[in-house]
């Protein structure tokens, strides 16, 4: 389970990084916190930010580094 963990991670992560202005384009939505902290933009730093933290998230479950008390992984 922690391979499936690992590959969803970095592969889903991987992709919302490379194609985060395209889903925010898809989606139309903005996210408000991120404009209002983050800047102009923030829509777009947000995607990448969930994006580095689920490639971070995949990794560290993969290598078991981590464990999540669902799944038994």
């Amino acid at each position: 389970m922690r391979f499936f963990f690992f590959i969803l991670g970095v592969f889903g992560g991987t992709l919302l990084v490379i194609y985060h202005k395209k889903l925010a384009t898809l989606i139309g939505y903005k996210i408000g916190w991120a404009e209002r902290y983050l800047g102009a933009g923030g829509t777009y730093t947000a995607y990448i930010l969930f994006g580095l933290i689920a490639i971070a998230m995949g990794f560290l479950i993969g290598f078991d580094r981590i464990t999540l008390g669902f799944f038994g992984v």
